[in-house]
C-alpha cells in the first residue's frame, strides 16, 4: 500500500493513463457481450429431469415434451373451417417451414395426424394447436433461438397464429430482461449522479464515483466476454455488473474522498495526507472489495448456469471495484489537490466530518445495551418470521408480463386444451422392459393422485420408452410437485429405470440441487469471511459476531420479500403481476450479495474502531468515535445503492422485482438497525473480549493481520 501511495502521488498520470487503456481494451472486447451470452440457466444439467430430456433427445432427434405451440385461429374470430383447402394449405405450410427452424426437431400437424387431432384441435372448433418439439432439451437458450425463428413465420401467415409454450415464453422473458436492464440504468444514473452531487457538494468530486462505476462495468463484461468463450455465460450476469459496479463504487470513492478531506482538514493537500488516506481508507476498500468478491465467488460452485455466472460477475466487480479505487481516486486526489471541492454547490459539513449526532448515538445505545441488543434482535427475528411460511416457484409461464404475446398464448391454451400440451410429465424407461410390462406401469402412474390422463408408452429406440402424462393442476404446485414425487417412488419395470422430465419434474430438481450445494456453499462463505475479518481485526469474536448480525440480516430481507410479494403487502407499489410466491434461484443469489454487502459495511465500520482501539483509545470510545466517523459516509452509500437497487423494481418480470426489493432492504437494514444498533450495543456487552484471540491465532495476526494505526 505504501508504493501504491507513492506511485500514485509521483506518477498519477501515467496510472491514469494505465487505467485508459484497460478500459479502451475492455470496450473494444466486451461491448457485444450480450450476443455471446446464454439464457438464464437455472437446471442443473446432472439432474434427473435433464438427464431424461438428453436421453429422449438422443433417441428420436427430439424432445416429446413440446417446447412451441402455436395457436391457430381465424383472422375475424370467428370458428376455423378445418375441411377448408385454404386453411389446411396454410397449417401444412406453416407446419412445413416451422420444421426447418434450428433447435425443432419435429412439429405434430393436427390435420396430417388423426391421432393427435382428437387432442389438438378445440372442442368449440375455433382453434387448432400446432406443436413444436425441440431438437434438444436446452429450451431455455436453445429454444429460445428457436422461437425467435419461428415468430416471422407466424407472422407472415395468413391465419391468426400466436405462439405460447415453455421456449418462447422464457425467450419473451429473457429479451424483457435485456430491455429492462437498460431502463433501470436509465434510471439509476442520474438519480445517482444528483444523489453524489448532494452528497460530495461539488461536481468534481462527484464525478469520481460514476467515473470508477463505469470502469467497473466495462471491466466486468470483459470478464464476462472471455468467460463466455469458455463455458456457457448467463445474460442475467449483466445486472449484477451493472447494479453491484455502482454500489461499490459509490462505497470506496465515498469512503477515501471523505478520508482525504479528513487529512486534508488536518495537514492540506500533502504527501502525508494522500499516503494516510491510501493506506487506512485505500486498504480498507481493498479489504471489502475482496471480502465480497469471496461472497459472490462461493457461487461458482453450483452447476447452475445463472448461478456461477453471478458468481464470476460478482467476484469481478468485487476486485475491479477496489482496485480501481486504490489506483483511480489517489491518482485524481493527487492531481486535483484541494480542487476536490471544485465546482461546489452548496456550503455544510462534509461527510468527512466526525458526526456529533452519530457519536451522541452511539453513546446512548452504549448507555442500555442490553435493551437495545434485544429489542433490535426481536424486530429482526419478527422481520425473518414470514419465512416459515414462505412458498418457492421456479421458471415457468407464470414468469411472462401479461402484455407479452406467450402470455395469451399460454392463457388460451390452458383453458381450450389438455393441460399436457404445455406442462406434461414426461416418464421415461430406461432398460428392455416388454409392452406388458410397460402397460402395467402406465396403470400405476394413472392411479397416481394427480394424474388426470396418460398416454400408451412409446418406443423412442431399442430399449428406451416413453410417454406423457397430464397434471390436475398447474406445473409448480404443491399437488403437482408431490405427483411427481410419488411417480418417482413406484417401481419401474424389472431390470429398466425410470426418469421423469418436465417443467415440475425440471422445478423439483432445481431445488434438490441447490439443497444439496447449501451446505458446501454456506461453509465457504462463512469460513473466507470469518478469515478475512480475523485478519483485519485480530479477533475471533468480532468475525462471529458479524456471521450472526449478517444472518439476521438475511432472514430479515428474505422475510420482507415473502410480505412484499408472496402476501402481497407491495403488490400496488412495484405493479406486481407474478406469482405469489419467492423465486428459488433468487434467495441464493440474495444470499450471496446481501451477505457479501453486510460484511462490506462491516469492514468499514470495524476497521474505523480498529484504528481508535489500536491508538488506545477505550473498547466504548473507539466504538463511539468508529461510528461518528463512519456514520454519514455509510448512511449516504447506503441510500445510494439502494436508489441503485430499486432502479431495477421497474422490470416486468417477477423475480427481477424480487431481486431489486430484497438488495435494497438487506442494504438499509444492515445500514441502520445492524449497524446504528446492534453494533455499538454488542461491542458494549462484549468490553474487551471483542479483541479476543488465542495465542496462537494472535500470533498469525501479528505475522499477517491488517492494522490501520
Amino acid at each position: 500500500m505504501n508504493r501504491i501511495a507513492d506511485l500514485t502521488w509521483t506518477r498519477p498520470k501515467l496510472v491514469l493513463a494505465v487505467v485508459g487503456v484497460f478500459f479502451l481494451v475492455a470496450v473494444a472486447f466486451g461491448h457485444d457481450v450480450e450476443h455471446h451470452l446464454k439464457a438464464a440457466g437455472f437446471t442443473d444439467p446432472s439432474s434427473e429431469s435433464e438427464k431424461g430430456s438428453g436421453l429422449l433427445s438422443d433417441a428420436l432427434g427430439y424432445d416429446p415434451n413440446p417446447g412451441v405451440v402455436l395457436v391457430v385461429r381465424s383472422p375475424d374470430g370467428s370458428p376455423l373451417n378445418t375441411k377448408s383447402p385454404a386453411v389446411r394449405r396454410e397449417v401444412n405450410q406453416l407446419s412445413r417451414r416451422v420444421a426447418k427452424v434450428k433447435y425443432v426437431g419435429r412439429v405434430v400437424n393436427p390435420l396430417q395426424d388423426p391421432r393427435a387431432g382428437a387432442q389438438l384441435i378445440a372442442r368449440d372448433g375455433r382453434s387448432l394447436v400446432i406443436l413444436g418439439d425441440l431438437s434438444n432439451g436446452d429450451e431455455e437458450n436453445d429454444g429460445g433461438i428457436a422461437a425467435e425463428g419461428v415468430q416471422p413465420l407466424i407472422a407472415a401467415s395468413n391465419l391468426n397464429v400466436s405462439m405460447g409454450g415453455f421456449a418462447p415464453s422464457f425467450n419473451e422473458v429473457n429479451d424483457q430482461t435485456k430491455s429492462d436492464l437498460t431502463k433501470a440504468e436509465l434510471i439509476a444514473f442520474p438519480l445517482l449522479a444528483l444523489l453524489l452531487l448532494i452528497v460530495f457538494r461539488g461536481v468534481i468530486a462527484a464525478a469520481i464515483p460514476l467515473l470508477i462505476g463505469v470502469i467497473s462495468i466495462v471491466g466486468t463484461l470483459f470478464v464476462l466476454r472471455i468467460m463466455s468463450e469458455f463455458v456457457g455465460t448467463s445474460v442475467f450476469a449483466l445486472n449484477i455488473a451493472t447494479g453491484l459496479s455502482l454500489g461499490l463504487a459509490v462505497d470506496y470513492a465515498l469512503l477515501m474522498v471523505s478520508r482525504y478531506r479528513e487529512e486534508l482538514a488536518s495537514s492540506g493537500a500533502t504527501r502525508e495526507a494522500h499516503r494516510k488516506t491510501v493506506l487506512t481508507a485505500g486498504r480498507t476498500a481493498l479489504f471489502s472489495g475482496f471480502t465480497v468478491a469471496a461472497a459472490m465467488a462461493a457461487l461458482v460452485i453450483l452447476p447452475q448456469r445463472f448461478l456461477y455466472s453471478i458468481a464470476v460477475a460478482g467476484a469481478s466487480v468485487g476486485v475491479l471495484s477496489a482496485v480501481l479505487a486504490i489506483l483511480v481516486v489517489p491518482s485524481l486526489l493527487s492531481l486535483l489537490g484541494t480542487r476536490i471541492d471544485a465546482l461546489s454547490i452548496r456550503r455544510g459539513p462534509a461527510l468527512s466530518d466526525e458526526s456529533g449526532g452519530w457519536y451522541r448515538l452511539a453513546r446512548g445505545v452504549m448507555r442500555h445495551p442490553v435493551g437495545v441488543a434485544l429489542a433490535s434482535s426481536a424486530l429482526l427475528l419478527a422481520a425473518a418470521a414470514p419465512l416459515l411460511w414462505t412458498t418457492l416457484t421456479g421458471p415457468s409461464a407464470e414468469a411472462v408480463p401479461h402484455s407479452k404475446p406467450s402470455y395469451s398464448a399460454n392463457s388460451y391454451v390452458e383453458t381450450h386444451y389438455p393441460r399436457e400440451l404445455i406442462e406434461a410429465v414426461t416418464v421415461t424407461v430406461d432398460g428392455k422392459a416388454g409392452k406388458l410390462a410397460l402397460a402395467r406401469y402406465r396403470q400405476q402412474i394413472e392411479a397416481v393422485d394427480g394424474i388426470v390422463r396418460g398416454a400408451p408408452f412409446v418406443l423412442a429406440s431399442e430399449g428406451i420408452a416413453y410417454a406423457n402424462f397430464g397434471l390436475a393442476d398447474p406445473a409448480l404446485s404443491e399437488s403437482s410437485q408431490d405427483t411427481v414425487k410419488a411417480i418417482r417412488d413406484l417401481s419401474p419395470p424389472d431390470g429398466a429405470t425410470a426418469l421423469l422430465s418436465g417443467n415440475t419434474a425440471r422445478f423439483i430438481d432445481q431445488k434438490q440441487s441447490l439443497l444439496e450445494h447449501l451446505p458446501l456453499l454456506v461453509t465457504i462463505i462463512f469460513a473466507t469471511t470469518l478469515i478475512l475479518l480475523f485478519l483485519l481485526t485480530g479477533s475471533v469474536i468480532l468475525p462471529l459476531k458479524t456471521l450472526l448480525m449478517n444472518a439476521m440480516t438475511l432472514g430479515a430481507t428474505l422475510g420482507i420479500l415473502v410480505l412484499a410479494f408472496q402476501d402481497g403487502w407491495l403488490d400496488w407499489l412495484f405493479a406486481y403481476r407474478g406469482p405469489s410466491a419467492i423465486e428459488v434461484t433468487s434467495l441464493v443469489f440474495l444470499f450471496a450479495v446481501i451477505f457479501g454487502l453486510a460484511t462490506d459495511y462491516a469492514v468499514l465500520v470495524m476497521a474505523r474502531i480498529k484504528e481508535q482501539h489500536d491508538l488506545g483509545k477505550s473498547n466504548e470510545e473507539a466504538v463511539a468515535i468508529g461510528i461518528a466517523r463512519t456514520g454519514r459516509v455509510i448512511t449516504a452509500a447506503a441510500i445510494m445503492i439502494a436508489v441503485v437497487f430499486l432502479a431495477f423494481g421497474v422490470s416486468s418480470v417477477f423475480f427481477m422485482k424480487q431481486i431489486a426489493l430484497g438488495m435494497a432492504v438487506g442494504v438499509m437494514l444492515d445500514a441502520t438497525i445492524v449497524r446504528a444498533l446492534l453494533v455499538p450495543s454488542l461491542m458494549r456487552l462484549l468490553g474487551e473480549w471483542n479483541w479476543w484471540a488465542p495465542k496462537p491465532l494472535r500470533r498469525i495476526y501479528l505475522r499477517l493481520g491488517i492494522s490501520e494505526a
